[in-house]
């Protein structure tokens, strides 16, 4: 998905997602499977906030060696959505405060070739953070697959 236009009615603020998320975690006549497909749709929504692609804050510098604006390249969470979703679910009364310092600290879309995003699999990180993450470096998959991303300004 492509950053959604500010005239388009499903567009929202990064301030209304977290508010709404709030208001959804918080309550108890929604069941389980409701709040997982919002988290879900949320984290995604966050990632790309900007744009999957053209926008997206962090390119690796094989993305941008390509030249290519899409074709071979995945969006991808420098945080996996397991982890951000298990995050999310295991707050106690979230506050909108807490919810969007966390996303904007776990929820990080960045743009990688198929082949790193491969290499990420076959490390056993697709999907996981590595053994001996602290919980604070949100960075440590593309460490330890040698991956360098660069910020787009």
């Amino acid at each position: 998905m492509g950053r959604i236009s500010e005239r388009n009615p499903r567009y929202r603020t990064k301030q209304e997602i977290v508010e709404d998320l709030a208001l959804v975690l918080a309550c108890n006549s929604l069941r389980f499977g409701t709040k997982y497909a919002v988290v879900d749709q949320v984290i995604w929504v966050w990632s790309e906030f900007d744009g999957k692609h053209k926008g997206c804050s962090y390119w690796s510098e094989q993305a941008l060696a390509t030249g290519s604006k899409r074709a071979g390249l995945v969006h991808e969470h420098v945080v996996p959505r397991s982890i951000i979703r298990k995050e999310l679910f295991a707050l106690r009364n979230p506050s909108i405060t807490t919810l969007k310092r966390l996303l904007d600290r776990l929820c990080i879309g960045v743009v990688v070739t198929k082949e790193e995003d491969d290499h990420l699999r076959s490390l056993k990180l697709h999907a996981s953070m590595p053994d001996d993450w602290d919980g604070q470096d949100v960075w440590a998959r593309y460490r330890k697959a040698n991956i360098h991303v660069t910020p787009q300004t």
